[in-house]
């Protein structure tokens, strides 16, 4: 909590995202100090609400739902409902015809693809979910 006290710039899209993950899962233990840097945090986030991935594929970006997936979750303050409806809507409309969810992150091999496709299917699915989407 010390390291995301001290971030005064934004910082690369995997680092916020992560820091807003574990602020998230930190609330229930520190509620009033993860509710104020997860508003500071707050501040880095775009008005598209869109991560871009420096040093990743040509359009890789972080999206809504890969900050806050979960409902009545604290990081959900950061993002409106019509933000989070669209996102939902964008990662359902991403459901492949053999059922699965493909990645848009740089590949390493053919095998470590398919490793992280079903990665990618079981964590589509979990996050429409629970929200309602499944």
């Amino acid at each position: 909590m010390a390291a995301i006290e001290r971030m005064n710039e934004s910082p690369p899209a995997y680092v916020l995202s992560f820091s807003v993950g574990f602020l998230d899962g930190a609330h229930d233990l520190h509620p009033d100090r993860t509710e104020s840097l997860l508003r500071n945090l707050g501040e880095f986030i775009p008005a598209d609400r869109r991560l871009r991935v420096e040093g990743g594929t040509e359009n890789e970006m972080l999206h809504p739902l890969d900050l806050a997936p979960y409902p009545g979750r604290p990081a959900r303050a950061l993002l409106s409902d019509g933000v989070i409806s669209a996102d939902l809507d964008r990662l359902a409309s991403l459901q492949q015809e053999d059922g699965g969810w493909i990645v848009d992150f740089r590949r390493i091999s053919p095998a470590g693809s398919l490793d992280w496709r079903g990665y990618a299917t079981v964590r589509a699915i979990d996050i429409l979910r629970r929200n309602g989407r499944g």
